[in-house]
């Protein structure tokens, strides 16, 4: 691992805790519990290493009702949890 977890990782992490969410749902829950302004392609480097690192895994779903538009889920792994446990 080539950083530590900052705190914009701890707060995706805690973002996660209650359910998995697509990326313009973890912006939406992540602006409105931190009351914050960022974006979800400000957001996108912080999941990548999170999943790089284990933290989070993420899968592709079609969306049927959207015309089958792609959206990537996020979760917590174990490993997520546990980091949120210190």
């Amino acid at each position: 691992m080539s950083k530590k977890l900052n705190k914009i990782d701890m707060l995706l992490l805690k973002s996660l805790v209650e359910k998995p969410l697509y990326g313009l749902k973890i912006e939406e829950e992540f602006n409105k519990l931190y009351n914050s302004d960022f974006t979800i392609r400000s957001l996108y480097p912080n999941l990548e290493w999170l999943e790089k690192n284990e933290f989070i895994s993420s899968w592709w779903v079609e969306e049927e009702f959207q015309g089958g538009k792609r959206r990537r889920c996020y979760e917590l792994t174990p490993k997520g949890k546990q980091a949120l446990e210190k």
